[in-house]
């Protein structure tokens, strides 16, 4: 009888440490789990018991249990709970860092911030100075990722967003993941992906656009050529992996919709290219074929006729058929690197055929610790004009990640042609043939 009053005392009393427990700590501790409550109901009923004990020579059984008795169940039970939640926060936050631990592993966050001042010395008639970002490197915010499957494969992705620093919109024309957006497999022998991806004239050339990497002022002439990086959209493409320096790569592409509702037209795009690569020496090839292309020469270089048709500088289309073929390579010379590449891009429609033809050299030299010096020289022609450009620039490494950088760029182009310098679409046109650019900028990477 006794043993049995002792365990509903402890019970009682228990349920009253646990009710006035959950109310002091907060109704989010109510919910205590079932081997919690039965650990601090031991717990009390060992305390009720205890007490008790001592109690029984000289008061009844039935006797309510004392202030002092329902103290010390309180503070035990108090000591539990709180150690309880110790033990259940440090598993939680146990748990929370190895999964942030696997999805870092899995899951890189990277971008690019380019930022400081342009001078150009004729821009639609005038000349001007003013800040200017994603300059020599677009402003951009990525994730890339991988995980291990089975078979030796391993799935990967990357998705990156396009933005004006200035402004904080998209320079992808709106488009949200505008610079690269891209999923699929890959093995030891290569990587097949899916989605909008650059091609291969960007892969295998874009380091070799020595111009470009002193300021994209002096990119390849209105970037015809797609040296400074195009992506194609709903591409499949094939890239395989590095064999003793060698490796190679496949691109198609068809504008048919994707699924229902998509946007589509009748645009088809190839592209293939291969690359050398023996320390001192490189070497490089790349191809890209696009049927019903939209180009803009008037604007991208300033000429006022192509292909047998007037050019009328409003923003109008000219669609044609575009092939493009580009060789480069780099050679070591003790400390300076010289740079070199060489592009035809032919047009066609209606039966007219207009080629554009790109020369350019030059090279990097380290003149100081962390400082390099860049120089390039680009000679192309269209049709019955030319264009000569020089540019000249430094770089100071600040780290790893942040580099200052400093260039002047001009240009000549032939008579009646309204200058306009590098990747197209960077400045308005000259209302000359003559077109001079300076920038100090600074990039920041993470």
């Amino acid at each position: 009888m006794r043993r049995n009053t002792y365990s509903t005392l402890a019970l009682v009393c228990s349920m009253c440490v646990l009710s006035e427990s959950a109310f002091a700590y907060g109704a989010e501790d109510q919910q205590l789990s079932p081997e919690a409550e039965a650990r601090i109901r031991a717990i009390v009923e060992k305390v009720v018991r205890d007490t008790l004990a001592k109690q029984q020579q000289t008061a009844s059984a039935q006797a309510p249990v004392n202030n002092d008795t329902k103290e010390a169940i309180r503070g035990i039970v108090k000591e539990e709970v709180t150690q309880a939640k110790a033990q259940a926060a440090t598993r939680d936050s146990s748990h929370t860092a190895d999964i942030i631990n696997e999805v870092t592993e899995k899951v890189k966050l990277y971008g690019v911030l380019d930022y400081g001042l342009t001078y150009v010395s004729n821009e639609g008639g005038s000349s001007k100075t003013g800040e200017r970002d994603g300059v020599n490197w677009g402003n951009r915010l990525g994730l890339t990722g991988s995980q291990d499957l089975d078979w030796g494969l391993k799935a990967v992705f990357t998705i990156e967003h396009g933005f004006n620093l200035s402004d904080g919109t998209t320079s992808q024309y709106g488009t949200t993941w505008g610079r690269q957006a891209y999923a699929g497999l890959e093995n030891k022998w290569g990587r097949l992906t899916f989605g909008r991806q650059y091609d291969f004239v960007y892969d295998y050339m874009n380091q070799l656009n020595i111009g470009g990497y002193a300021t994209t002022y002096a990119g390849h002439h209105g970037d015809f050529d797609r040296i400074s990086g195009w992506r194609v959209d709903r591409s499949i493409k094939f890239q395989s992996a590095t064999f003793d320096g060698f490796k190679f790569g496949i691109m198609y592409a068809t504008d048919d919709a994707a699924y229902p509702g998509q946007a589509s037209g009748n645009k088809e795009t190839l592209s293939l290219g291969a690359s050398y690569f023996a320390g001192p020496w490189s070497l490089a090839a790349a191809y890209v074929r696009i049927d019903n292309n939209d180009i803009y020469p008037d604007l991208q270089i300033g000429v006022s006729e192509l292909l047998g048709q007037k050019l009328t500088f409003d923003g109008s289309a000219l669609i044609v058929n575009q092939e493009t073929a580009i060789v480069g390579g780099h050679y070591q010379l003790g400390k300076f690197t010289l740079v070199g590449n060489t592009s035809q891009t032919t047009f066609k429609r209606d039966g007219e055929k207009d080629t554009q033809h790109v020369y350019e050299i030059g090279g990097y030299y380290p003149v100081a610790e962390k400082t390099t010096a860049i120089v390039g020289y680009q000679y192309s022609t269209l049709a019955n004009d030319d264009w000569n450009q020089y540019t000249v620039g430094v770089k100071r490494d600040l780290s790893e990640k942040t580099w200052l950088y400093a260039s002047y760029s001009w240009m000549k182009a032939s008579d009646g042609v309204r200058a306009n310098q590098g990747a197209g679409w960077y400045l308005d046109n000259s209302s000359d043939n003559r077109q001079d650019t300076a920038r100090l900028g600074m990039v920041y990477t993470f």
